[in-house]
Protein backbone atom coordinates (compact mmCIF):
# COMPACT_ATOMS: atom_id res chain seq x y z
CA UNK A 1 0.00 0.00 0.00
CA UNK A 2 1.71 3.25 -1.38
CA UNK A 3 -0.72 6.58 -0.59
CA UNK A 4 -3.66 4.39 0.53
CA UNK A 5 -3.41 2.69 -2.48
CA UNK A 6 -3.89 -1.37 -2.54
CA UNK A 7 -2.53 -3.17 -4.74
CA UNK A 8 -4.02 -6.30 -4.86
CA UNK A 9 -1.66 -9.75 -5.12
CA UNK A 10 1.25 -11.17 -4.40
CA UNK A 11 3.04 -12.23 -6.92
CA UNK A 12 5.43 -10.61 -9.53
CA UNK A 13 3.73 -10.11 -12.39
CA UNK A 14 3.48 -7.28 -15.21
CA UNK A 15 -0.28 -6.53 -14.47
CA UNK A 16 -0.95 -4.45 -11.50
CA UNK A 17 -4.39 -4.43 -9.98
CA UNK A 18 -5.10 -1.56 -7.55
CA UNK A 19 -8.30 -1.55 -5.48
CA UNK A 20 -10.77 1.27 -5.67
CA UNK A 21 -14.04 -0.29 -4.54
CA UNK A 22 -17.51 1.12 -5.46
CA UNK A 23 -17.80 1.76 -9.12
CA UNK A 24 -19.45 5.21 -8.51
CA UNK A 25 -15.84 6.48 -7.58
CA UNK A 26 -14.02 4.40 -9.82
CA UNK A 27 -15.68 5.86 -12.58
CA UNK A 28 -15.09 9.17 -12.03
CA UNK A 29 -11.60 8.43 -10.79
CA UNK A 30 -10.88 7.31 -14.62
CA UNK A 31 -12.20 9.78 -16.41
CA UNK A 32 -9.38 12.18 -14.19
CA UNK A 33 -6.48 9.61 -14.56
CA UNK A 34 -7.46 9.44 -18.29
CA UNK A 35 -7.36 13.13 -18.22
CA UNK A 36 -4.23 13.24 -16.52
CA UNK A 37 -2.48 11.30 -19.45
CA UNK A 38 -2.25 7.68 -17.32
CA UNK A 39 -3.49 4.51 -18.72
CA UNK A 40 -5.10 2.51 -16.19
CA UNK A 41 -8.36 -0.19 -17.50
CA UNK A 42 -11.45 0.07 -15.09
CA UNK A 43 -12.49 -3.16 -14.26
CA UNK A 44 -16.07 -3.37 -12.86
CA UNK A 45 -19.22 -5.10 -12.30
CA UNK A 46 -19.84 -7.31 -13.45
CA UNK A 47 -16.08 -8.90 -13.72
CA UNK A 48 -15.66 -8.18 -10.03
CA UNK A 49 -18.18 -7.76 -7.08
CA UNK A 50 -19.78 -4.40 -6.86
CA UNK A 51 -17.80 -3.36 -4.11
CA UNK A 52 -14.67 -4.34 -5.67
CA UNK A 53 -14.01 -2.28 -8.51
CA UNK A 54 -10.12 -2.08 -9.42
CA UNK A 55 -7.96 -0.55 -12.06
CA UNK A 56 -5.67 -2.87 -14.01
CA UNK A 57 -2.41 -1.27 -14.76
CA UNK A 58 0.50 -2.70 -17.35
CA UNK A 59 3.99 -2.79 -16.15
CA UNK A 60 6.20 -2.46 -19.52
CA UNK A 61 10.28 -3.11 -18.93
CA UNK A 62 10.69 0.38 -20.09
CA UNK A 63 9.06 1.72 -17.57
CA UNK A 64 11.69 3.64 -15.14
CA UNK A 65 11.36 4.46 -11.21
CA UNK A 66 10.21 7.70 -12.38
CA UNK A 67 7.71 6.67 -14.91
CA UNK A 68 6.20 4.55 -11.69
CA UNK A 69 6.36 7.59 -9.35
CA UNK A 70 4.27 9.39 -11.84
CA UNK A 71 2.25 7.09 -12.18
CA UNK A 72 1.51 6.58 -8.49
CA UNK A 73 1.22 10.26 -8.48
CA UNK A 74 -1.92 10.49 -11.12
CA UNK A 75 -3.29 7.51 -9.51
CA UNK A 76 -3.41 8.68 -6.00
CA UNK A 77 -4.37 12.24 -6.78
CA UNK A 78 -7.10 11.20 -9.08
CA UNK A 79 -8.66 8.25 -6.71
CA UNK A 80 -8.28 11.20 -3.77
CA UNK A 81 -10.24 13.84 -5.91
CA UNK A 82 -13.01 10.79 -6.96
CA UNK A 83 -13.36 10.13 -3.05
CA UNK A 84 -14.18 13.95 -2.42
CA UNK A 85 -18.06 14.41 -1.69
CA UNK A 86 -19.71 16.47 -4.15
CA UNK A 87 -20.50 19.98 -2.61
CA UNK A 88 -23.73 21.49 -3.42
CA UNK A 89 -25.09 24.96 -2.96
CA UNK A 90 -28.31 26.18 -2.32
Amino acid sequence: MARGLEVMGDVVCPVVPVLIGDTPTGRTASGLIARAGLIAHLVEQPAVASDAARFRLQAMADHADDDVDTAIDILDTCIRAARQPIATTR
